[in-house]
């Protein structure tokens, strides 16, 4: 018999027990450790999830205030980084930042040109000392209160920014121009409303001249027989400017220094149109140049450039061949922005500095564009089909769409004043439509007015949209509701 064990000995089986009890202990410690760090980690994740929430809303935020701070003031949208405060029912800067709870919010303002800031909504907050998380959002602010629409005739700005409650717009006055009488375009300058008719016979006037200095109650100033029709107008200074449903006179001039008695001083035939059925189709006055869009000419051109600086003797300095009709052109910064038939070149961008070596810079767009629009380089309004398109045209030869908006049927006419669009439609039931545009990304359906027939031009003036209408009550007026 071994001696030093005895029968019935439990000492080793006590031993194991113990490791058993203490390998256990152990797993539970471990499980419990394990538990605290979920527990604890899916806390801290929850926090960053609502920090982060909130980030994207005050940095939107942050954006909406930077809006209102230009809207009420272009020259307080100074360049540097700063805070927020609301106070006196307004946002306004304070500081270089601001913070709420354990987030840091920066709006930081650089200028991009004269009328152009870049806007940078910043959002900051630690989660531990050797991470920092953020939430950043950009965008452009244009000066659209000073900006001139007609990209920068210094004659006809526009007047001040829109007021009121433009979601509820009323008609302020209206003016019949007669049986027979179908307005096609108009142009405003200082509350004296200029329209282009088609007459329904060729002894019937088709130049009118309004005056509107009472808005709810204008008057026929004059009319004008140019023969046959006119299909659009543009006024600057003493002269306007029409393009005539003539193959032989695709241009005149109209001086309106006596709108009680308007004289028609020059019919122009535009140089190189091959048929007589080339006619004007549309008109765009800047710096004393007229840019004439036409119907397709199969030999010839169908834009030009005609210099009006003598307004009696006008000279052709430049023309581009388009091989489908301009519907519409608008100029600013050397560039002619077109809007064409053209299929592939709906919207067709050219360079315009030197109008004796136009240039293409690019185009976009499948399908027909009646009207166009520039608020900027970066900004473009088109009218393709039955849809309104805010394009980037930044780079012309690389444009891209923003966003876009069916308005049910074709927009004739447009024009801005701060972050709204007025659209002139073919929409049986809404001819009259205001588009949202401050986020250019997501144009929405602001407000709209129903009319006896379909809206031909629009014009603004000054919180005033004057529409030329193609029926009798050829002229409307509208305004906000107070």
């Amino acid at each position: 018999m071994n001696m030093g064990q005895f029968p019935g000995d439990k000492r080793g089986e006590a031993g194991q027990t113990l490791v058993d009890i203490l390998i256990g202990l152990a797993l539970i410690a471990l499980s419990v450790s394990f538990a605290v760090i979920l527990v604890f980690g899916g806390q801290k994740i929850l926090i960053d999830r609502d920090n982060a929430v909130q980030a994207r809303v005050l940095a939107k935020e942050g954006f909406e205030a930077a809006r209102t701070i230009r809207d009420l003031d272009w020259d307080g949208l100074t360049d540097g980084e700063h805070g927020l405060t609301f106070s006196g029912g307004k946002w306004q800067f304070s500081g270089t930042s601001d913070v709420i709870g354990v987030l840091t919010r920066k709006v930081i303002v650089v200028s991009e040109s004269s009328d152009t800031k870049r806007i940078e909504s910043r959002v900051t907050w630690q989660t531990d000392p050797q991470r920092e998380q953020k939430v950043e959002l950009v965008t452009l602010l244009t000066d659209w209160q000073n900006a001139p629409p007609g990209g920068g005739d210094p004659g006809d700005t526009g007047g001040g920014g829109v007021s009121g409650n433009w979601q509820n717009p009323q008609t302020l006055g209206s003016v019949d121009l007669g049986p027979g009488n179908e307005a096609t375009d108009l142009d405003v300058l200082n509350k004296i409303v200029y329209i282009s008719a088609a007459a329904s016979a060729a002894a019937k006037p088709d130049f009118w001249i309004v005056d509107a200095t009472d808005g709810e109650n204008p008057f026929i100033a004059s009319s004008l027989n140019t023969s046959p029709t006119l299909n659009a107008i543009d006024v600057s200074g003493d002269y306007a400017y029409v393009a005539n449903n003539e193959g032989t006179a695709q241009l005149q001039i109209i001086d309106v220094r006596d709108i009680n008695n308007p004289a028609l001083i020059v019919s122009y035939r535009l140089p190189g149109t091959t048929e007589d059925d080339t006619v004007g189709n549309t008109v765009f006055y800047l710096d004393s140049k007229v840019y004439v869009g036409t119907q397709e000419d199969s030999d010839g051109s169908e834009f030009f450039i005609v210099d009006v600086s003598q307004p009696s003797t006008p000279s052709t300095l430049g023309s581009y061949e388009i091989n489908d009709n301009v519907n519409d052109i608008h100029v600013r910064d050397g560039r002619a922005y077109l809007a064409t038939d053209k299929g592939g070149a709906g919207l067709m961008v050219l360079d315009v500095s030197n109008p004796a070596a136009i240039t293409f810079l690019g185009q976009t767009f499948s399908g027909d564009v009646a009207s166009v629009f520039n608020i900027r380089s970066s900004l473009t309004l088109i009218a393709p089909g039955q849809d309104f398109y805010t394009v980037n045209t930044t780079d012309p030869a690389n444009m891209t769409n923003l966003g876009f908006i069916n308005v049910g049927n074709v927009i004739n006419d447009m024009t801005t004043r701060n972050h709204l669009a007025f659209l002139a439609t073919s929409n049986g039931n809404r001819e009259f439509q205001v588009i949202n545009v401050s986020d250019p990304t997501n144009p929405t359906l602001h407000s709209h007015l129903n009319f006896p027939q379909v809206a031909t031009g629009i014009d603004y003036e000054s919180n005033l949209v004057y529409i030329s209408v193609r029926s009798n009550d050829a002229l409307r007026i509208i305004t906000s509701s107070p």
